[in-house]
């Protein structure tokens, strides 16, 4: 009875981090800190880049944090630092005050993710496709409630409307202390070497490296311009948006366990190779979309390409992971696909900038399919099994 209690809490809490974090990537940044600071998209896209930059920065020296502190030490230091530095953002009324507040909110999310992978692979045993399950519905769930909630509040520029995300925050704070204290477990009384273990990392994740950074840069590309997109170029209202995110959100979550197991009895690899070249498709048609029912069908089944390339793609990360460290394991798996969080945002805002909002679908679509591609080159007892 105790795994899924706390595979429950994990779940809660992610969706609750997620939630903001969502919002404040793909709306609050682009929407109501953006105005009230007066930046340019590029600026907005340099403020995601510092974000991410400073949240893979922290990100091996968190992983390796997790597996010498615990995994519930550093999911309460996470929470509670990204909620201090969240309400600095609130506060900041200078453009440094904000940038500032954004690398310590990156510091904190650094741990999060690592954290909550390993506290669920250690507690739910031969259940962990299940859990995985969870995790990931609860993230799609707070990512998809967390756009909507902030497209509502996208046309008001007050500092209540920015203040009210600290809510959740907070709350999974308070609730990251429901989870019990962490036992030490090492097998054999000690770890591996850290060189030992970077040198296993890196003669795996090698193997993906062709496909895991275009298809990182890809996504970080749309993500300061896909709400200035719908809105300016397309003339869509709160609701138009709001139905758009529920519609790829929902569809995504409906659909993922369902997908996760159908990639396992088809083979992950060529799940996600088929999935993300389908989704690159559907990124090269999203300028194309005119009315809104097309572009509300784009979305939906981009929703349905993501429910078969996460499930699969996060099997594939999983099992290249040394058992003992699993915490550092996923901090330099995170670092490599942080870089598109990095590089992705700021060559969104250049070229939405300097050409239209329209051109960054193109160079996503473009990525993905060199991503898919790649994946075809893949051995296939390195990824499936």
């Amino acid at each position: 009875m105790r795994a899924p209690s706390e595979t429950a809490i994990l779940a809660v809490t992610v969706a609750l981090v997620e939630f903001v974090h969502a919002a404040l990537l793909f709306v609050l940044l682009p929407t109501l800190v953006s105005h009230r600071m007066g930046w340019g998209i590029a600026t907005t896209g340099a403020a995601v880049s510092t974000y991410f930059f400073a949240e893979v920065a922290c990100k091996l020296l968190s992983g390796w944090l997790v597996d010498h502190l615990g995994a519930r030490r550093m999911l309460l230091i996470g929470f509670w630092l990204y909620a201090a530095a969240f309400a600095g953002l609130v506060l900041s009324r200078t453009t440094w005050e904000a940038f500032l507040a954004l690398v310590l909110m990156g510091a904190g999310a650094s741990p999060l993710w690592p954290a909550a992978l390993t506290r669920l692979t250690r507690s739910a045993g031969q259940g962990v496709g299940g859990a995985l399950g969870q995790i990931f519905s609860t993230w799609f769930l707070g990512a998809g409630v967390g756009i909507g909630f902030a497209t509502l509040l996208s046309r008001t520029n007050h500092p209540v409307s920015l203040g009210s995300f600290l809510i959740p925050l907070l709350g999974a704070g308070a609730l990251s202390f429901l989870l019990p204290r962490d036992v030490e477990r090492h097998p054999e009384g000690r770890r591996p070497a850290v060189g030992a273990m970077l040198r296993l990392m890196i003669q795996s994740v090698s193997k993906l490296a062709t496909s895991l950074i275009p298809q990182i840069i890809a996504a970080g590309v749309l993500i300061p311009i896909v709400v200035p997109y719908l809105e300016i170029e397309r003339g869509l209202d709160e609701r138009e948006l709001l139905v758009l995110m529920i519609l790829g959100m929902g569809t995504g979550l409906a659909l993922l366990a369902p997908a996760g197991r159908i990639g396992d009895r088809v083979g992950r690899r060529r799940t996600y190779g088929i999935g993300l070249g389908a989704v690159a498709l559907l990124m090269f048609a999203v300028p194309f979309c005119r009315p809104f029912w097309a572009l509300a069908l784009n979305f939906v089944c981009m929703g349905v390409g993501y429910a078969f390339v996460l499930p699969a793609w996060n099997s594939i990360l999983l099992r290249l992971l040394p058992e003992g460290v699993r915490g550092a394991g996923l901090g330099v798996l995170m670092t490599i696909e942080g870089l598109g969080g990095v590089i992705g945002p700021l060559l969104g805002g250049l070229i939405a900038q300097w050409l239209t909002l329209s051109y960054p679908f193109y160079l996503s679509g473009s990525l993905l399919l060199l991503a898919s591609g790649a994946s075809t080159q893949w051995r296939a007892e390195a990824v499936e099994g």
